[in-house]
């Protein structure tokens, strides 16, 4: 890799500005690391160790609180997921050579960083015996060696009944669990990050990184925030509620669903702006550490939404525009037959009877007329029409 692909693109000049590091020789080096990073790639397990490897370099040349905003401005890593691939990098390095034969995902390995030498070895000799390695199994197998004071807390917590016990199960599940998800999210969005930035996105190994988490994070999501209901059909389980329709949370699990079914994705051609445009505003938004986080898709003002100074409106609003128009074409249609049938009905009668255009044109009235015989007297006929006039107010005699 020649030193040139290291000079500071201008593009990126701004970014050290606002963090106040003007030190050239600083911003060469922490560009060389930002460079390493981009080009690695999709996250294979060996390419996870590198990532791990540059962050750490790269956070011993800035204080900690400039790391973590420049780790977040320059290479679309949040901190939190920046220090996970440094504890790969620091604590799994005896255990490199295994993990990348038996190509760990990130995932496990954030959880087996932290975890002590003999569950690691543990967690290996499960895998090379049952052919993969699966979270679950790896949170099982830790879950299951925690030690002292830990062990014996969770021991208690399991045991202690009530509805007080219970509101204990609750908090941990909800506190370790949403963690969980951000923690899942945040690869997520890594791995779409990472793999827009390449020439070609390629759809099969995306696929492969996050299909499998999508569904995990889906129901992670679904385990946090819905509840349980039974299913009118008795001969089926009970499922978990659904989220309102169209709400943003509603989304955010119909975003999860289709990224966790490989068969649903848009074609290679319609993938990089379904994951620029949709997908990654959406599942950033939903572990937005601010405190009202504004929605990132477009949203309807009165159903209309704005677009390049024009107002281009939303499918609900084009539906009863188009229910409109059809009304106002049947209303005109009508007020030009109307016109019609009050000349000709004035012609008939020589002018003793009009249609009344008083009434609004919606709701004009037409009287019909009966035939009249041609052997009627004539007094007869005029006390006919009068008596007609009279009785009906749309029609003037």
């Amino acid at each position: 890799m020649s030193a040139s692909k290291f000079v500071l693109p201008a593009a990126f000049a701004h970014h050290y500005e606002k963090l106040g590091i003007a030190d050239p020789a600083l911003r060469d080096q922490l560009e060389i690391a930002a460079g390493n990073i981009s080009d690695l790639g999709r996250r294979t397990t060996e390419q996870s160790y590198l990532l791990g490897e540059y962050l750490v370099a790269a956070s011993g040349l800035l204080p900690d609180g400039l790391f973590d905003k420049w780790v977040k401005r320059r290479c679309s890593l949040a901190a939190r997921t920046a220090r996970a691939y440094m504890s790969v990098a620091r604590n799994l390095g005896d255990y490199r050579d295994d993990l990348v034969d038996l190509s760990a995902s990130p995932t496990v390995m954030f959880h087996l960083a932290h975890a002590p030498h003999d569950k690691i070895r543990e967690v290996i000799a499960h895998c090379e015996e049952h052919g993969r390695l699966r979270v679950l199994d790896v949170k099982t197998i830790l879950g299951g060696g925690e030690e002292g004071k830990v062990k014996t807390a969770r021991g208690d917590l399991h045991g202690a009944g009530g509805v007080t016990g219970l509101k204990a199960l609750i908090a941990v599940k909800t506190r370790d669990g949403l963690k969980m998800f951000v923690m899942h999210i945040e690869v997520i969005v890594q791995a779409i990050k990472v793999a827009l930035e390449q020439k070609r996105v390629i759809k099969e190994a995306l696929a492969r990184e996050v299909e499998d988490l999508a569904r995990v994070a889906r129901m992670e999501l679904e385990s946090l925030a819905q509840f349980v209901e039974p299913d009118s059909d008795l001969r089926r389980h009970p499922r978990s509620t659904q989220f309102p329709k169209k709400t943003e949370w509603a989304v955010v699990n119909e975003t999860l669903q289709k990224l966790g079914l490989f068969d649903t994705w848009p074609k290679s051609k319609e993938l990089p702006g379904w994951l620029r445009d949709e997908v990654l505003p959406v599942l950033e938004w939903a572990i937005s550490k601010e405190r009202k986080p504004k929605w990132p898709l477009a949203q309807s003002v009165e159903k209309m939404v704005a677009v390049d100074d024009m107002v281009e409106l939303t499918p609900e609003a084009e539906a009863e525009q188009d229910k409109d128009q059809a009304e106002a074409s049947v209303e005109t249609d009508l007020d030009r037959f109307t016109e019609r049938f009050g000349e000709a009905l004035e012609r008939a009668t020589g002018g003793l009877m009009v249609v009344s255009r008083e009434t609004s044109k919606v709701r004009k009235q037409v009287v019909a007329v009966p035939p009249l015989a041609a052997d009627e007297a004539e007094d007869g006929l005029n006390e006919t029409l009068q008596d007609e006039g009279a009785s009906a107010p749309a029609v003037t005699a």
